[in-house]
């Protein structure tokens, strides 16, 4: 039996398929693979990267398998901190959208980043973001989340019942606003 200038055996097409027994297991070992929830990676890959970096294949198999089962905010957690007196990009956003313009109508007199540390119990701290003066002349703590997580909101307001200075969690509001929200407990 041919087909155009390609001449096939007749066992070779079946119901008009070429190679049907051959195709039918590539698409059932596809399939197979898909439907497993275990990560399956290119062994000689990881193994070139793993020869490059000179850490063991077994190494990144581990640091791999960890990171595709985290959650979302797990995964978030583990790219890491960034170095002490670095911005981050949401710190760096509120230095020059709002901080540095209150710095230049007079309504701040001064800021600095991650200026002041607060001992709140033994081996307890927080750094807060900006120390910030007012024009009144009163300290002002600003903390500025990207995502709020509920150690971080915990830490900031027991930091608020201990010190007699204002503190405002600050957060991102869509692409040109910032939420603020004065945790401040009592009225010193």
């Amino acid at each position: 039996m041919s087909k155009g200038t390609i001449r096939l055996p007749a066992s070779a097409i079946t119901g008009g398929r070429v190679g049907t027994a051959r195709i039918r297991e590539q698409i059932a070992s596809a399939a197979r693979e898909l439907a497993d929830a275990t990560p399956t990676p290119l062994d000689a890959t990881i193994r070139a990267i793993a020869g490059t970096l000179a850490v063991r294949p077994e190494q990144v198999m581990a640091e791999w398998q960890s990171v595709f089962h985290a959650s979302p905010v797990e995964r978030m957690q583990q790219l890491g901190r960034q170095p002490r007196g670095t911005m981050n990009k949401t710190e760096a956003a509120y230095a020059a959208e709002v901080l540095e313009l209150q710095l230049h109508a007079g309504e701040i007199l001064w800021y600095r980043f991650e200026a002041i540390k607060l001992r709140l119990a033994d081996r307890t701290f927080i750094t807060i973001d900006f120390p910030v003066i007012t024009a009144a002349g009163q300290l002002e703590f600003r903390e500025v989340k990207g995502r709020w997580t509920d150690d971080a909101r915990a830490k900031t307001k027991i930091a608020a019942s201990q010190f007699p200075f204002r503190f405002i969690a600050i957060q991102r509001d869509g692409c040109h606003g910032w939420r603020t929200e004065d945790l401040t407990s009592r009225s010193w």
